[in-house]
């Protein structure tokens, strides 16, 4: 089949969906299909600044990119020309972009698949998330406190009802993401497929070299954090708790990646005086991602709202890496508590730092648990069972 996705990002930009649905794209190709990806040149922590070229092909995908600013004409357009010169036979959407999708179903009777990744469709922020933890979905009094509900919003709504009633198949990443959206919109047949993990990259290693690089020591114990600086990710707001932690046991905390609050984080390390105890490497990725989770004794993830399905935590898991993470979204799907990783009820930072610290000093417990996260990523998160799943629901 000519599989043509329609994406507003596309590897090599750098986030979990971009990533998803790239390791999507190489899998259809190596079974045989063809796929061609139309996207915009957004850049979005592309390494080294580099610019996006129009035209690309990355491991025999296909990418076509359209300048950002004049996205609303040239996408449209350049989709007709696509669908119709590789007489596509299937169309992945994810976002904004689906109503695409219905105009070359009416036109071209293409059928497409619709993903979802997150809550953007139903709410303003994206996140279900304000002052406080969501606790539900109260649709009417979310619209009511968030600033930012808007007539683009309202558009965004109508477009996704009808998305959902023409798609050959909804998919939703987590039962969480399912749930938020049939509460919204009532019952619809929404399929849950959970992404994949590639076992033979995140894998655990040995590597002793890198303990020096980053100016640790075989006596350190080591937190780490990875993935976007976001308020709703919280390590801000874990800074206080980590400098309690220190005075209790040797520990240090690596932070990987960048955000809006990279430099709110900085400057509270400097106010907490961690110079010496917080490490930030800036943004890594592939091989160099993997040693540095294999570099950790524990994983944190203090996220404040519903993450729709955080691939950190399978990344972590394959690693063979215990997990610290609140109880919300989809890494309640994603963890076993005390089995293969730790769940906390929401914003108990407590309870939170009491569990990082008891795993700090419990190498049988970390062990057991990260084995058990190991074999469970094996077992359950694998691209082929992905792809066999997803192939036979659009057939």
């Amino acid at each position: 089949m000519n599989f043509l996705f329609i994406l507003n990002t596309f590897y090599p930009n750098i986030g979990g969906v971009e990533n998803a649905t790239f390791e999507i794209c190489k899998r259809l190709k190596k079974r045989g299909h063809n796929v061609y990806v139309l996207t915009t040149t957004k850049t979005n922590f592309y390494p080294n600044n580099k610019k996006l070229t129009y035209s690309e092909k990355i491991d025999g995908i296909q990418i076509v990119r359209v300048q950002y600013v004049l996205r609303i004409i040239d996408i449209p357009l350049r989709a007709l020309y696509l669908a119709k010169k590789f007489q596509i036979d299937y169309v992945f959407i994810t976002d904004f972009w689906g109503f695409i999708a219905i105009f070359l179903k009416k036109m071209f009777r293409i059928p497409f698949v619709y993903v979802l990744n997150g809550y953007n469709p139903i709410c303003p922020r994206g996140i279900l998330f304000h002052t406080q933890i969501c606790r539900g979905f109260e649709v009417i009094k979310c619209l009511k406190q968030c600033r930012q509900f808007s007539v683009r919003f309202i558009i965004t709504v109508i477009i996704t009802r009808l998305l959902l009633r023409e798609a050959k198949t909804s998919i939703a990443v987590s039962k969480a993401v399912r749930n938020a959206f049939i509460s919204f919109f009532g019952k619809l047949p929404i399929k849950v497929l959970y992404y994949g993990i590639d076992s033979q990259k995140f894998q655990p290693l040995k590597i002793p070299s890198l303990i020096r690089q980053y100016n640790l020591t075989n006596s350190d114990k080591i937190i780490l954090f990875f993935g976007r600086l976001i308020k709703e990710r919280a390590v801000l707001e874990f800074l206080p708790h980590f400098n309690t932690l220190t005075k209790q046991i040797d520990c240090k905390l690596v932070i990987v990646g960048l955000g809006p609050k990279i430099s709110e984080i900085k400057s509270k390390v400097t106010e907490l005086h961690l110079g010496g105890k917080v490490i930030f490497t800036g943004i890594l990725r592939n091989q160099r991602l993997v040693n540095i989770i294999n570099l950790a004794h524990v994983v944190i993830l203090p996220i404040l709202f519903p993450e729709p399905y955080p691939l950190v935590i399978l990344e972590a898991m394959a690693c063979g890496k215990p997990i610290v993470s609140f109880e919300l979204g989809g890494v309640k799907e994603s963890l076993d508590d005390m089995k293969t990783g730790l769940l906390i009820p929401p914003n108990d930072w407590t309870q939170f730092t009491n569990k990082v610290h008891q795993l700090l000093r419990n190498e049988e417990l970390r062990k057991s648990i990260g084995l058990a996260a190991r074999r469970k990523v094996e077992r359950d998160s694998n691209w082929s069972k992905f792809m066999d799943e997803f192939l036979k629901d659009i057939n």
